[in-house]
């Protein structure tokens, strides 16, 4: 057999090192696009503050870093965030810079008194939060030789600036919408879910698997907590014309709800089922709980409609089971606790079918308004 001459060697090793650079930059587009979006709006504002020749510049700059998010709602959000919490802390700054000059002995408890009142205007109104930061910067920074009004307007542009550069940003280059991140949002706890829903069939056939439930219940709240997040921006979005959010605000209840479905549905079968007629038609049931759930999320993406018939078969003949149970009086056998795990399951799963139906209507909402 012929060996491979170094040159080949070396020519195959740059082939491979370029197709895994290749590969790892696909896996990490989103953070790359971002890093782009940043650099080219810390750009943008250091030219733009330099071409204004503001007297300090840097602040543009700053704001820009701070503002350029993932998506144009949070980067929206961020910007009004910074230029309200700057207007007030400059005119706050301004009046308390005014009174430092007529007596600057007293500049300490003047400092005081304008960070505790900002403080306090900022436990009520959290999205000034950097109303405090800019009163003191005015009071101890680099502006105190000029007049308290001029540097509080030099403030207000600096970080104008830099708002809008950030905005402008995070619209033109490689635009992220939230509405995508809603729908991502959507698909990845459908899929929580789903999976939590077949850990408990697998449970009802007699071979549980590993899931560790207190953890994909903790991963299922973050994940409706990132939604809400998502969706406050796309309302940000959609406010200021630059997006047409589609998604109903219904929809995270509905999520919220089908969350709680599957808590009921894991304590009722901590301990095996003592109704053994029932397992059968409870794991097909949950099953197909599970295929419509993930089928109806994709739909928001575009994907096909799920197979309702099927579903609507499956707990048909859930209902039937139960019914012919009750008719033997099977139940009338059982414990206390025994039967209130029975009935409580059977509830569960009459909620989870009513509540996936709820689902389905608010995502055709959805896509009916997308279309």
């Amino acid at each position: 057999m012929p060996e491979t001459a170094p040159s080949d060697w070396r020519r195959f090793s740059g082939v491979n090192l370029s197709q895994r650079a290749l590969k790892a930059a696909a896996a990490r587009k989103t953070e790359i696009r971002h890093a782009i979006r940043v650099s080219a709006a810390v750009g943008a504002a250091f030219a733009l503050a330099t071409a204004l020749r503001l007297p300090q510049g840097y602040w543009a700059v700053f704001t820009a870093v701070i503002v350029v998010q993932s998506s144009l709602g949070a980067t929206i959000t961020a910007s009004m965030e910074r230029l309200m919490g700057t207007i007030v802390g400059a005119l706050v700054g301004a009046v308390a810079a005014y009174f430092h000059a007529k007596a600057p002995d007293l500049g300490g408890v003047i400092l005081c008194v304008t960070v505790a009142l900002l403080a306090f205007l900022v436990s009520m109104r959290p999205a000034l939060k950097v109303a405090p930061v800019t009163a003191v910067i005015m009071l101890i920074g680099t502006t105190t030789h000029m007049d308290p009004l001029l540097a509080a307007g030099w403030r207000v542009a600096e970080i104008a600036v830099g708002s809008l550069v950030g905005v402008a940003a995070t619209l033109l280059i490689f635009p992220a919408r939230a509405h995508a991140s809603v729908v991502t949002s959507v698909q990845k706890i459908a899929g929580l879910q789903a999976h939590i829903l077949e850990s408990h069939v697998q449970t009802l056939r007699g071979t549980p698997g590993p899931t560790d439930y207190l953890k994909a219940q903790d991963d299922l709240r973050a994940a409706l907590a990132k939604l809400q997040s998502g969706m406050t921006e796309a309302d940000r979005e959609s406010a200021t014309k630059l997006s047409d959010r589609s998604v109903s605000e219904a929809l995270p209840r509905t999520l919220w709800r089908l969350r709680n479905d599957t808590v009921m549905i894991g304590r009722a079968l901590r301990q095996p089922l003592p109704a053994e007629d029932l397992a059968p038609a409870a794991a097909d049931m949950l099953e197909a709980s599970a295929r419509f759930l993930r089928g109806t999320a994709d739909l928001l993406a575009g994907g096909a409609r799920p197979d309702r018939i099927a579903f609507a078969q499956a707990h048909q003949a859930f209902h039937d089971n139960v019914e012919v149970m009750r008719e033997k009086g099977l139940t009338q056998e059982l414990a206390f606790d025994d039967a209130a795990r029975v009935f409580g399951l059977v509830f569960a799963i009459e909620n989870l079918f009513s509540n996936l139906g709820d689902f389905e209507e608010r995502i055709e909402e959805a896509t009916a308004k997308k279309d």
